[in-house]
């Protein structure tokens, strides 16, 4: 019965989606992205957003003369490495969590030498 009622539970939250961010993002991120990418003689193409963390996409700026517009690779480019990073991060702290059982459950059952 258990798990029959766990089966029906794992579809349903397979459906649901986060929110990009649980934080404010204030405006702040776009200049400083602008800022970061100006030092660099580049221009902002783009901030990306994933999870909790806030990424800035920078593009060659276009030459003199020409308003050819950068394709927007650099943008998926940066937001596949957050992405990437984030699934690192999940990956590894669902391997410190079975760890973290694994020493619980082994300690919770050996023989205490009190008795």
């Amino acid at each position: 019965m258990v798990a029959l009622s766990l089966s029906l539970m794992f579809p349903l939250a397979a459906c649901t989606t986060t929110r990009a961010t649980a934080f404010a993002l204030p405006m702040e991120r776009a200049t400083e992205c602008r800022q970061l990418c100006e030092q660099i003689d580049m221009k902002l193409g783009a901030v990306v957003i994933i999870m909790n963390s806030a990424g800035c996409v920078c593009e060659p700026k276009p030459a003199e003369g020409t308003g050819a517009a950068v394709s927007g690779g650099a943008t998926a480019a940066g937001g596949a490495l957050i992405r990437a990073l984030a699934n690192a991060n999940t990956e590894e702290s669902r391997r410190q969590q079975e760890e973290r059982s694994r020493r619980e459950s082994s300690s919770g059952s050996s023989p205490s030498p009190h008795h």
